[in-house]
């Protein structure tokens, strides 16, 4: 089975082109980005490298698509069923999906196939239900007047997706700017394209007409940064680090005040006091929600902060647990976890490693390594025991497999550790005394709060945080707001009819 999982992705048709105007197009340059599967070193297709001349077509064709209506001028109820053929087209590939992300950025096919590919379904299905429920508002009418509150849509939206979950990430962001009325330019990480590029043509299949949706491949710091300067872009909305997210807010007001949306980096805190009467469940939570894909998700809970009259007992839990997530081959079919993206987000990694054994407690790593591929980009879970939160361990976003884990001797010192963040996306709180717990869910700086539990949620609830961990949020009904401004229309009426 798994050798088969392994030929059918090695043998899979892949488009590497711009999706532009309904077509796929090489870059005007012809020129591509070489690239090699992070599973082994091994190359793989070429995608092509747009520019700004390509991002300029791609706007200059979404803009004429926007302006003739041909998607705007549609009802509702046509978007929705555009969407949800879309999801249908997408459960028949779910396979050929699964496969593309795997071979291109090494997380397993089991976790692609089984929650990631499912969620960027189920994304698309809970947006285009939901569309013709979305409701515009009147305030009272008085006697002679009476007012609408609109929400239209921006026109080009610009979407820069990451790789470390392609499709979901994609899904939250471009179907319910679709929904809006909006036009779409998507430029996806250069180390996760070919899904996208799949799903765009599957796209067109639905109905959605030619020049709504267009994909353009390329480096970020040539092809993204493009994308937030036009000045025919009237929405730029970026998942990824910080640091470009900065920049992002910077391209947005040198050019023309374009809208902003942002989810960047997280050093999430996970908290455990003395009275949770479960250590054993939150050690299974905290090692699955840290480690299950290297580290490479930007709420993992990568600082643990634990009572100290507990610590000892639940890192004996946690090392336990640790070492279910220790990676393998992806495409084996029992891999729970698969490799890094690429080698330098490896070798960055292991230098923060390096970096913190000097001032740190203790260092745990376990001794295995299930059937590695030589050439891959793997690395084993790691635990970093310290004393003081200011450690570059403790503050800086690794997105890799290591876990900071601190000690605190009260409610006030754990608070004081969470906050003590530049970044403000999740946390948890694991106590059964409900006072304490809702203490701190009140007091957290974080965007998303989790109560006995971490990474929980659906689509009905929204994702994104506060501080450097960005601006806006992803899903829910609020997500319709992000893709839309905000019109009144005050109306007058003759006082004599």
């Amino acid at each position: 089975m798994e050798e088969n999982i392994e030929k059918d992705a090695r043998d899979l048709s892949i488009e590497t082109r711009a999706f532009i105007g309904g077509r796929f197009v090489d870059a005007i340059d012809l020129d591509t980005i070489k690239k090699v599967s992070p599973i082994d070193s091994n190359p793989i297709p070429s995608i092509a490298s747009c520019k700004s001349q390509d991002i300029a077509n791609a706007v200059e064709i979404s803009q004429k698509a926007f302006e003739s209506k041909v998607w705007l001028g549609t009802t509702p109820h046509f978007k929705k069923e555009c969407l949800l053929r879309l999801a249908s087209l997408m459960e028949k590939y779910h396979k050929e999906l699964a496969l593309l992300d795997t071979l291109e950025t090494g997380r397993t096919f089991k976790n692609y196939y089984n929650d990631s590919i499912p969620k960027a379904i189920t994304t698309a299905q809970y947006f285009a239900e939901a569309i013709d429920k979305y409701y515009d508002h009147s305030i009272p009418p008085r006697a002679n007047a009476c007012a609408t509150i609109t929400k239209e849509a921006l026109g080009v939206v610009g979407l820069i997706t990451p790789w470390n979950d392609p499709l979901v990430v994609a899904m939250w962001k471009m179907v319910p700017a679709l929904l809006m009325g909006n036009s779409v330019v998507l430029k996806p990480a250069e180390q996760s394209t070919y899904s996208i590029l799949k799903v765009a043509k599957l796209a067109q299949q639905a109905g959605i007409p030619d020049g709504v949706l267009n994909v353009v491949p390329g480096y970020g710091e040539i092809a993204g940064k493009s994308l937030a300067l036009h000045q025919d872009v009237r929405g730029i909305f970026f998942t990824g680090s910080s640091e470009i997210g900065k920049k992002i807010l910077t391209y947005a007001g040198e050019s023309n005040m374009k809208k902003v949306g942002l989810e960047c980096g997280g050093k999430s805190p996970f908290i455990v006091t003395k009275h949770c009467k479960n250590i054993e469940r939150a050690a299974q939570v905290l090692a699955k929600n840290v480690f299950y894909n290297q580290g490479q998700i930007c709420s993992a809970p990568s600082r643990a902060i634990i009572d100290i009259d507990i610590k000892d007992q639940f890192i004996d839990h946690l090392q336990k647990e640790t070492r279910k997530y220790v990676p393998a081959n992806p495409f084996n079919i029992n891999s729970e976890v698969g490799c890094v993206v690429s080698k330098e987000q490896k070798e960055k990694i292991l230098a923060y490693i390096e970096k913190s054994k000097t001032s740190a407690k203790s260092v745990f790593v376990p001794n295995l390594m299930r059937d590695p591929i030589p050439g891959g980009q793997y690395i084993l879970p790691t635990i970093i025991e310290i004393d003081d939160p200011r450690d570059t361990i403790a503050q800086e976003e690794i997105f890799g497999p290591v876990l900071a884990i601190l000690s605190s001797s009260s409610s006030e010192e754990a608070l004081a550790i969470s906050n003590d963040s530049k970044y403000g996306l999740a946390a948890s709180i694991w106590s059964d005394d409900i006072n304490e717990a809702y203490y701190f869910s009140r007091n957290l700086q974080a965007g998303i709060v989790h109560i006995n539990s971490y990474g929980d949620d659906d689509n009905t609830v929204p994702f994104g945080g506060i501080k450097e961990s960005g601006i806006g949020k992803d899903k829910s009904i609020f997500a319709f707001d992000e893709y839309s401004y905000t019109k009144t229309t005050w109306i007058s009426f003759d006082q004599h009819v």
